[in-house]
């Protein structure tokens, strides 16, 4: 298994994509502090560019990563290896890959600017939604025998986490605002990686009293350090199980 993530490590390594995605979110990052002389406000501002491009970037670029090396990842599977070895290589190996490009882009400019609870918590939501989106990635990838229609279907995902699931939470809980709702939103917001990412760097910033009712009932549950840890280990989970699903469907497949 490690000698597959090493290679396919080191070809990612050379990949341009990565090289760009990690300048990129250098030159945005660089920006927004040089521009905004409040820290905070830049992390703030930071974060939001972060929650949306992160997932977005690691979604697609592992569909179409998988497509490319089809034929190659073919060529391993008649090899004297298991198919779940190599799937699982290649999953923390392209998650690496990201990872190390976020934390590039993302950490040189906090360490510089912002070091602290706030910026530590954005690199660390952010390197676990890299791992989340790349895991769902790389089961729509293994699941469809279609570029397109796997593309299509995690944009559709993206779209689902990031817009339609947060609107659709704020107005259950403004719509029943009277009535105690809090066991059903707090399990909610944790079906979705991308709002409980924001929550706990809203938390950090001190954000969730301005959000009036929303923020009491998230700060209620998320604000404890039970309740950070409890949100983090469902980032894990929100990890692990696409990843066990993808690993599950491609040692059965039909290549």
């Amino acid at each position: 298994m490690w000698k597959v993530f090493k290679y396919t490590l080191l070809d990612l390594a050379r990949n341009r994509f990565a090289i760009g995605y990690a300048m990129l979110l250098l030159a945005i990052s660089t920006a927004l502090f040089m521009l905004e002389p409040d820290n905070t406000k830049a992390l703030i501002t930071l974060s939001q560019v972060v929650l949306a491009l992160t997932p977005l970037l690691s979604l697609v670029f592992t569909i179409i990563w998988f497509y490319n090396q089809y034929e190659f990842t073919v060529l391993l599977a008649v090899q004297p290896l298991h198919r779940h070895t190599i799937t699982r290589a290649q999953y923390l190996a392209v998650s690496t890959a990201l990872s190390a490009s976020y934390i590039l882009g993302v950490g040189l400019p906090i360490a510089a600017w912002a070091p602290g609870p706030v910026g530590w918590t954005l690199l660390l939501t952010g390197g676990l939604l890299t791992f989340v989106c790349c895991a769902l990635g790389l089961w729509i990838a293994v699941e469809q025998r279609d570029r397109a229609k796997a593309v299509g279907i995690g944009l559709v995902a993206w779209v689902l986490m990031a817009i339609v699931w947060d609107s659709l939470l704020l107005w259950i809980m403004f719509s029943f605002s009277d009535r105690p709702i809090e066991p059903l939103i707090v399990p909610l917001a944790a079906l979705n990686p991308i709002d409980l990412s924001r929550m706990l760097i809203m938390l950090k910033i001190d954000l969730a009293a301005l959000l009036g009712y929303t923020g009491a009932v998230y700060e209620k549950f998320f604000g404890s350090m039970g309740g950070m840890l409890a949100s983090l280990s469902i980032l894990l989970l929100w990890a692990l199980l696409p990843c066990w699903a993808a690993v599950r469907v491609f040692a059965r497949k039909d290549l």
